[in-house]
C-alpha cells in the first residue's frame, strides 16, 4: 500500500477518534505544529525517517520535543504509529490530518500564481471566483512568478483558470504561426 494511503488512512481514524471525543481542534493545532518542526529541522525529519535508528529511540526523541506540549490522545497515537514501525510517515500522515479537518469543514485548496504580489482588493475578488469554482470556502496560497509578465493562474481541485498574459501571447503566436490566413490553393 502506498505512503499516501496508508498515511490517509491513519489521519482519518485519528480525525475521527479526536472529533468524537471533542478535540479535533486540539490535534489539529498538534499536526500543525508537528509538520512545521519536522520541515524547519531537516536533522530531525532524517532522524524519524531513517531506518537505522530503532523506533524507541525514535519515540523517545519525540517525547522529548512534543511531550509536554501535545494532547495525550496526539501522543497516544504517535506512539502507537511508532510502534507499528510507521514513523517514517508521520509527517505524511500530519498533512492527510490537516487536509481531513478541511474536507470536513468544507474548504477547498485555493492556488493563486501570479506575476506580481496582489492587491488585497484583486485578492478578495480572485477569491471570490474561486469560491464560485470551489463551491465553498477557500484557502488561498499565493504565489509570484514574474515569468507571466501579467495576469494570474487560479487553481481549485483539479480546475485552472488562466488568465496570464504569458499564455495568451503563447495563443497569439500559435494563431500567427498556422498560417490559416495564407490562401490555400487547389489544382
Amino acid at each position: 500500500m502506498s505512503h499516501s494511503k496508508v498515511a490517509a488512512r491513519y489521519a482519518k481514524s485519528l480525525y475521527s477518534l479526536a472529533r468524537s471525543q471533542g478535540s479535533a481542534e486540539a490535534v489539529l493545532a498538534d499536526m500543525v505544529t508537528y509538520q512545521k518542526t519536522l520541515k524547519e529541522n531537516r536533522a530531525l525529519d532524517l532522524t524519524i525517517k531513517s531506518p537505522i535508528i530503532q523506533g524507541s529511540k525514535k519515540q523517545s526523541i519525540l517525547d522529548g520535543i512534543f511531550g509536554k506540549s501535545f494532547q495525550n490522545i496526539t501522543q497516544a497515537f504517535i506512539r502507537l504509529v511508532v510502534a507499528k514501525g510507521r514513523e517514517k510517515d508521520l509527517t505524511e500522515i500530519a498533512k492527510a490530518y490537516i487536509q481531513e479537518d478541511k474536507r470536513q469543514k468544507g474548504i477547498s485548496d485555493c492556488e493563486i500564481i501570479s506575476a506580481v504580489s496582489l492587491s488585497p482588493e484583486l485578492r478578495s475578488q480572485i477569491g471570490l471566483q474561486a469560491e464560485k469554482m470551489a463551491g465553498g470556502k477557500v484557502e488561498i496560497t499565493e504565489k509570484v512568478d514574474p515569468s507571466l509578465i501579467g495576469g494570474y493562474i487560479l487553481r481549485v481541485h483539479d480546475l485552472e483558470w488562466d488568465a496570464s498574459v504569458k499564455t495568451n501571447l503563447s495563443k497569439i503566436r500559435e494563431q500567427i504561426l498556422d498560417y490559416s490566413y495564407v490562401p490555400k490553393i487547389d489544382f
